[in-house]
């Protein structure tokens, strides 16, 4: 009788849960600072950038775009007490976990398919995906996106010669061929020429490679670390004649198989670099990097997925004095600023070489 009675109380607060959901989760109509409206539901929040399902299709947006009742109804969204592993509303089945709550349906290990019990340490990644770290070891870990994938579920494309591993999701997006390249460099000149930037004068080569001849490349500028991308430029000065002036010749290394966001946001980078280049522009590595940064950062706000808004997160959360600390104090400089009065403080820096 008991146990009956339980059923039911279970069962009558289980549907008002699913109600509740279900009315937090109804589409609404979004509307742009320009006037375009859109119907769509909010399930993430990223940092400044939310996503939204539009049509089953899921889109990232910088939350600036948007009127400030669409932003103000953010800020009510992330109010709701929410599972991190779905975003979902909580109900009333969950379990709590190192200050987080979750569905109990939602907090299980992806390699054992267990739940979590109390004491279990786990990891989890910004896909939803959790591992017990006893089988962690089982897992691999996408070099872009940081997701996490079980290895013997994994195709056997995902694991590259050189040490590389890669989800199944950027994989598929995987930048492998020249022609593609190709497409990647136009869609991001579209972007670069909008913000001021112009096309190389010199000789530009573009090469995808793997890490061992980055790294290795990379050395002739003293260059290290978790490379993507890298710029080598020698330059000749000719005086007098008819041949007289400054030539360029540019060779740019992207390591292969970078899904095609990351590869927009590594050549943009690198464009930066050649257009310091061109001006003889030389500062210190945060101004320089920071400034690289900046012009890839622009490149990913132009995109609606989620790993464009993870790759701006990891932009904006970078330790490094020189890509991180550079990059968030070029930004709140263009804040301020336009992006000819930021290019035009980048030329002051030019300090062509001297001829004796």
């Amino acid at each position: 009788m008991v146990l009956n009675s339980f059923v039911i109380i279970f069962r009558t607060i289980f549907c008002i849960g699913l109600f509740l959901i279900s009315s937090i989760s109804w589409s609404r109509v979004w509307t742009t600072k320009q006037g375009t409206k859109s119907e769509g539901e909010l399930f993430e929040v990223l940092g400044d950038r939310i996503g939204l399902l539009i049509k089953g299709r899921e889109y990232h947006f910088s939350l600036s775009r948007f009127i400030q009742s669409d932003q103000d109804y953010v800020k009510r969204w992330k109010m709701t007490p929410r599972c991190p592993a779905c975003s979902k509303a909580l109900g009333t089945r969950t379990i709590e976990a190192g200050g987080f709550k979750y569905h109990t349906s939602c907090f299980s290990c992806m390699v054992c398919r267990s739940g979590f019990k109390g004491g279990d340490q786990f990891r989890r990644d910004a896909w939803n995906g959790m591992v017990h770290i006893k089988h962690y070891q089982f897992t691999g870990l996408c070099g872009t996106c940081s997701r996490l994938f079980v290895k013997k579920n994994a195709n056997p494309k995902q694991f590259f010669a050189d040490g590389r591993m890669s989800c199944l999701s950027c994989l598929k997006d995987g930048v492998f061929e020249k022609n593609i390249l190709s497409e990647v460099e136009k869609r991001v000149w579209e972007t670069l020429t909008q913000i001021g930037l112009s096309k190389p004068k010199g000789k530009l080569s573009i090469r995808l490679v793997d890490r061992n001849l980055l790294n290795k490349e990379a050395l002739k500028i003293n260059a290290r670390g978790n490379l993507r991308g890298l710029t080598l430029t020698k330059y000749k000065i000719v005086q007098g004649g008819r041949n007289s002036g400054t030539t360029f010749d540019h060779q740019i290394y992207v390591l292969y198989g970078l899904p095609y966001i990351e590869c927009e946001s590594v050549l943009a980078h690198e464009f930066a670099h050649v257009w310091l280049n061109e001006r003889f522009i030389d500062s210190t590595p945060p101004v320089v990097e920071g400034f690289c940064n900046l012009v890839s950062s622009e490149v990913l706000e132009k995109e609606k997925s989620k790993l464009a808004s993870i790759l701006l997160d990891n932009l904006q959360n970078n330790t490094s004095l020189a890509y991180g600390v550079g990059y968030r104090k070029m930004k709140a400089n263009l804040a301020q600023k336009s992006w000819p009065q930021v290019l035009m403080e980048m030329k002051s820096k030019s300090k062509p070489p001297k001829i004796k």
